[in-house]
């Protein structure tokens, strides 16, 4: 938990002192957000599906036995 913390702290530490890595991501983040907008509502539903995925392999390697 804290190894996650410490790298979302860098990443927005980055972000804060670089301008140009700001405006890429928030740029980035704009085009994401204008593409699940004009595919909607199935790109809703793909990411949501996409996610539960994601977290039942994440979930299931985690709790596998070593």
């Amino acid at each position: 938990m804290l190894r996650a913390f410490s790298i979302f702290g860098m990443g927005v530490g980055f972000l804060l002192i670089s301008p140009g890595l700001r405006g890429t991501v928030v740029d980035g983040i704009t085009l994401a957000a204008a593409g699940l907008a004009r595919y909607s509502p199935y790109s809703y539903a793909g990411v949501a599906v996409a996610l539960l995925l994601g977290l039942m392999v994440a979930f299931s390697s985690a709790s596998a036995a070593r």
